[in-house]
């Protein structure tokens, strides 16, 4: 065989094996691209997956934040609303206080105090009550500016040991739960 003919077969032969190794090339590519693809689906699933997760998580979170606060404000509401009527009763025993009703309530809190700290105790009322009560037959009184604006007395025993505390701010600091609670059932219809 002549050397053209060798060398023309040695140059097919290399075109086969060049071509070969290209398409065995391309093939592991068209493989690795895939493989790249398949795994870029699966990271980016992965991701969306979280960021579904972590915005329901953020979802919840906000409307928790927000019911709360929402609560919180509705409790704010609710004490101011107490608050208020805790005022307007107030304002009301101001103007009880010029009554007969509120002397006969005090002078049934007296003879009350009287019987547990006995007859020989002291009884504190304001200038105003103390002109009132003398003339319902209280000669024993003692005045104190200690009174507060609400009106009532300040029973103590003979030593001064035992004090009973009848100002009606000091009752309404006693029922103060018991009004606030009758307020929020009223609130609540």
């Amino acid at each position: 065989m002549p050397l053209e003919e060798i060398l023309e077969r040695i140059l097919k032969d290399t075109e086969r094996e060049e071509q070969a190794i290209i398409s065995r090339g391309q093939d592991e590519a068209n493989a690795i691209l895939e493989e790249a693809r398949n795994r870029s689906e699966q990271i980016k699933s992965y991701y969306q997956a979280r960021a579904q997760e972590d915005a329901e998580r953020e979802k919840r979170q906000k409307i928790s934040s927000a019911t709360l606060e929402g609560r919180s404000y509705l409790e704010q509401q609710r004490e101011v609303i107490e608050d208020s009527y805790l005022d307007a009763l107030k304002s009301r025993l101001v103007e009880i206080r010029k009554t007969d009703q509120y002397l006969d309530f005090i002078q049934r809190e007296i003879e009350k105090a009287r019987k547990v700290l006995g007859r020989d105790s002291i009884i504190y009322v304001d200038a105003t009550d103390s002109e009132r009560l003398r003339r319902k037959g209280y000669n024993d009184l003692s005045i104190s500016d200690k009174i507060d604006q609400l009106g009532g007395a300040v029973v103590t025993s003979a030593d001064g040991k035992m004090i009973i505390s009848l100002t009606l701010s000091e009752i309404l600091r006693k029922r103060n739960d018991a009004i606030r609670k009758i307020v929020r059932d009223y609130i609540k219809g």
